[in-house]
């Protein structure tokens, strides 16, 4: 979550970049300021670098349908600049984030937009499927539905499924697939939950058991990461993590920096802690429906600050 110390000296150009990026973009931008920025520009090669950077994210954000650069280009005068600066020194130094989808991922976050269901961040629903299987689908999520006389599949396309498979009552009998980039997932008579991570998909058993491929089988209580079709070792799994199905964050020892990490799942913008607040270890349940009224929570529990500079942009501060 934090900057690496090696990368401060990058973060300020980057910083000083986005700043004049913002204000060359203000309406009212004045001759001296264009002329302070060229002499910037001039004066190093890692400023014409970082501005380029800035340049293509903006690029890539004008080609977003609405989206937070509308947001910040329609606020106040007063508060454009700032807006702006900060959502592009989050893209910068992020890498985009969730804002922009990478070129290798964009055939997937296509296929999500039109998946049969999908959720928007924040949000938890209950999947309406045609057997007596429940199925939850995590905040921002997307999945299609292939019922037929063979099989029941669900395509998770983004995001995170929980499942509890029930008896088919078709006959005969039709095997309950989950299929996540590439990975067929087959319920053997279980609970199990169904993420799609950064590298890899996760698989989390609770109850029953879960074949992976055509050879592995996964029991209760086992967690396994899949990362180009194959299986990597079995960690343990464990129940807090279908909470979210009942809207509630549980940290049991959890790190700071992981806690922020998964609470960001379910808001927009930009969750960070200052480096030397990553340990922390956090314990309690944290509501998922009103993420600020968590942070105050969090603010309640440890030694720390929340900073908002904008609705947007938080941090959590050494208090």
């Amino acid at each position: 979550m934090g900057m690496p110390e090696s990368n401060a000296l990058a973060f300020d150009v980057l910083e000083q970049a986005a700043e004049w990026f913002a204000t060359l973009s203000a309406p009212d931008v004045k001759l001296a300021e264009r002329q302070a920025w060229q002499r910037w520009l001039d004066a190093a090669p890692e400023h014409r670098e970082a501005w380029r950077r800035v340049e293509h994210i903006h690029t890539q954000l004008h080609a977003l349908p609405g989206g937070p650069l509308r947001a910040a280009l329609s606020a106040a005068p007063r508060n454009r600049r700032r807006a702006l600066k900060t959502l592009l020194l989050l893209c910068a130094v992020g890498g985009m984030g969730a804002l922009v989808v990478r070129r290798e991922e964009q055939g997937g976050y296509l296929a999500a937009l039109g998946a049969q269901h999908r959720t928007a961040v924040g949000a938890v629903a209950l999947l309406p499927l045609p057997d007596r299987t429940q199925a939850w689908l995590n905040t921002d999520s997307a999945a299609d539905l292939a019922y037929d006389d063979s099989q029941r599949l669900i395509v998770l396309r983004r995001g995170e499924i929980l499942l509890h498979s029930g008896a088919d009552s078709h006959a005969p009998a039709r095997p309950l697939v989950v299929e996540a980039r590439g990975a067929r997932l087959r319920a053997l008579g279980t609970r199990f939950s169904v993420r799609m991570m950064e590298q890899g998909t996760r698989l989390a058993v609770y109850d029953g058991a879960v074949e992976v491929g055509a050879g592995a089988v996964v029991p209760a209580g086992a967690q396994v990461d899949i990362v180009d079709g194959k299986a990597g070792a079995m960690t343990p799994a464990s129940e807090d993590s279908t909470a979210w199905s009942h809207k509630l964050l549980i940290a049991t020892q959890m790190r700071l920096d992981d806690f922020l990490g998964e609470l960001s799942r379910y808001r927009h913008g930009h969750l960070s802690c200052d480096p030397s607040l990553a340990d922390l270890r956090l314990v309690g349940s944290y509501p998922l429906g009103d993420t600020d009224q968590a942070l105050d929570m969090l603010q309640a529990a440890l030694p720390v600050r929340i900073k908002r500079t904008l609705s947007w942009w938080v941090t959590v501060t050494p208090r």
